[in-house]
């Protein structure tokens, strides 16, 4: 894949190269830009070969693209750290959990080990006064 891309590459550089050999005298026709607002004065700039022009825009939209990739690179980057801190607090307020539910755990088996024992002490007690109350 990444030798067709490569390829892909040279291709194009090969058929732009091509493209500005065989109109090279029609970019270099001076090209002259009008800038003309209703509220001021129209602006003119001195004339510039055509493919100046072209290059100024393509390294003026290069740099955009370069600008709007940067800001969705930023924008990316800001979410995952605020996923990451939402994650490790989560995994703290999970760990936390975790810890009351075996303290209550633990709680209820020393609980169901004392009511267990008050049970067979009861029923211990209660089958001798039984077996006091047979006797009589």
């Amino acid at each position: 894949m990444r030798y067709l891309k490569v390829f892909l590459l040279v291709l194009i550089f090969f058929i732009v190269m091509m493209f500005f050999v065989q109109n090279q005298a029609s970019f270099a026709d001076p090209v002259v830009l009008k800038l003309d607002l209703f509220f001021m004065e129209p602006l003119e700039s001195f004339p510039l070969p055509l493919y100046s022009v072209m290059l100024i825009c393509f390294a003026l939209g290069a740099f955009i693209v370069l600008l709007m990739l940067m800001w969705d690179r930023l924008t990316l980057s800001s979410r995952a750290m605020a996923a990451r801190r939402r994650a490790i607090a989560l995994e703290k307020k999970l760990a936390k959990v975790e810890t009351e539910l075996a303290d209550l755990n633990a709680k209820h088996t020393e609980s169901e080990n004392k009511l267990r024992a008050e049970l067979e002490a009861t029923e211990k007690r209660l089958d001798t006064v039984l077996r006091a109350s047979e006797t009589e």
